[in-house]
């Protein structure tokens, strides 16, 4: 699969120990971010064995072809296997507090995460990319530059390809360019990003995290290595990540859709415009980019900034915006129906994001919401929903709480399901609504991923509307 063995970033990283060790390092989780960390581990040289909580069984996404010294053990995590492993690997789900992982630590292992082995496994320089909101469309829109601008680069990270395979495949590379979620930098150790960026915070994840400070916090790890020589992209609009910046190390260059900046990346007369020193440079006229919303420009301003800092010319990302879509399930035009537009935003899996959406559309908008109960507060909802929703369709686990949250800010109907709410959407709509389905909440009460939600959103409009026609 690769042409040459990955080596150690630092000859003296004292994991190195363990990589060339005779006992076994432990990887915990088997979907595609550990399988492709065990396949990394193993091309190293090591002897690697996999603790999977599912049942071989119910397990569907088994490689057709698994390296030789992978060895994995199905059914749970006992607390046997925790013990006699210098190493021990954690796949982005598997929190550190779980009873398995303080076994392995009180055990004596070291205990890292994913994407800090594949950082550490890696010799090029990475930008990482994080926030609550807008990390896939801003790491693919840049991995877009890189790509026009001929500039070898990997893309991945929670967005898609695991970083781990990324390293499988680093031959002739001279950027990785990975989106990087608050679970991944939770075991940060050693990961110091060449340029960092971070979009926007807002409350997410309380169903993982104790408080809103322990998600800010694990976000703030982006910063933690990052030296003076590094440059930290900032979004100046967002008061919570101008705080965090005031403690970090690395050079500033912020962007803004709203300020007048002296110094970065803004948004002026219609124009994205690069302020570096003596030098302003006219990127793209608005109309001249393809994704819409105020929330995609904001990604369009965070991706010029670390595309500058890479040395990516402003005309290749000019280029780029230009063409580019944007991405399946984030604000993804699904159908225009008897003068209705209709929307699928299913990676709005937080109130944040479901905001950022709703800002970019007109008034009249139909929404449907609801999903997984992550415990975060609906409030925030109230004032755009009042300014923007005629009609609000609730799903999911946590429908009720938001029909309590919300009930007199838009007239509610509770659906039972995605089906009768998409039928209720479209019969109700008129000529001058917007229909957006973005549900401020995750997947996993009614589906496996917000990918699956989001396709099966999409054959019930078209099952609908095709009905009606």
């Amino acid at each position: 699969m690769r042409k040459t063995r990955a080596k150690l970033r630092d000859p003296e990283d004292p994991i190195g120990k363990f990589l060339e060790g005779d006992k076994p390092v432990l990887v915990v989780g088997f979907g595609r971010s550990g399988r492709s960390a065990a396949e990394l581990l193993a091309d190293v040289g090591c002897r690697v064995v996999v603790s999977e909580l599912m049942d071989r069984e119910d397990f569907t996404d088994m490689p057709g072809k698994l390296h030789p010294g992978i060895d994995i053990r199905w059914g749970g995590h006992p607390l046997d296997l925790a013990e006699g492993h210098g190493l021990v690997v954690l796949s982005p789900g598997v929190p550190m507090d779980s009873e398995f992982v303080r076994r392995a630590v009180k055990c004596g292992a070291t205990v890292i995460g994913e994407m800090e082995l594949a950082y550490r496994l890696s010799r090029s320089p990475w930008v990482a990319i994080t926030g609550t909101n807008g990390k896939s469309t801003t790491t693919t829109l840049l991995g877009e530059f890189a790509r026009v601008g001929k500039i070898p680069s990997a893309v991945g990270g929670n967005l898609g390809t695991p970083v781990t395979e990324m390293i499988l495949r680093e031959g002739g590379i001279s950027w990785f360019i990975v989106e990087v979620s608050s679970f991944q930098l939770e075991t940060v150790e050693r990961f110091h990003p060449a340029v960092g960026v971070l979009l926007n915070i807002s409350p997410d994840h309380l169903d993982r995290y104790a408080g809103e400070g322990d998600y800010i916090e694990a976000k703030a790890n982006i910063f933690r290595n990052m030296e003076e020589e590094d440059w930290a992209v900032v979004n100046a609009d967002d008061p919570a990540v101008m705080r965090m910046a005031q403690n970090i190390r690395p050079r500033l260059f912020p962007f803004s859709r709203k300020k007048n900046l002296k110094q970065g990346v803004v948004f002026t007369s219609g124009w994205i415009v690069i302020r570096d020193g003596e030098k302003e440079i006219r990127v793209i006229h608005s109309g001249e980019i393809r994704l819409v919303g105020k929330h995609n420009l904001e990604n369009c301003l965070a991706a010029v900034a670390a595309g500058w800092k890479m040395g990516i010319q402003p005309s290749s990302m000019a280029r780029a915006m230009e063409t580019f879509p944007g991405l399946e399930h984030r604000m993804e035009p699904v159908a225009f129906f008897r003068g209705v537009p209709i929307y699928n935003d299913s990676k709005g899996t937080n109130v944040g994001a479901t905001m950022r959406s709703l800002e970019g559309l007109h008034s009249d908008v139909i929404l449907i919401m609801g999903g997984k109960d992550k415990g975060t507060s609906f409030d925030p909802l109230r004032g755009p929903i009042s300014r923007k929703v005629s009609r609000l369709i609730l799903i999911g686990e946590s429908g009720e709480r938001m029909r309590d949250a919300l009930e007199d800010t838009a007239p509610i109907f509770m659906a039972g399901n995605l089906n009768e709410a998409v039928k209720e959407a479209i019969d109700w709509a008129r000529p001058g609504n917007e229909i957006l389905f973005s549900p401020a909440s995750s997947s996993f009460d009614m589906f496996n991923s917000f990918e699956e939600r989001g396709k099966i959103f999409k054959k019930l409009v078209g099952r609908y509307i095709g009905g009606a026609e």
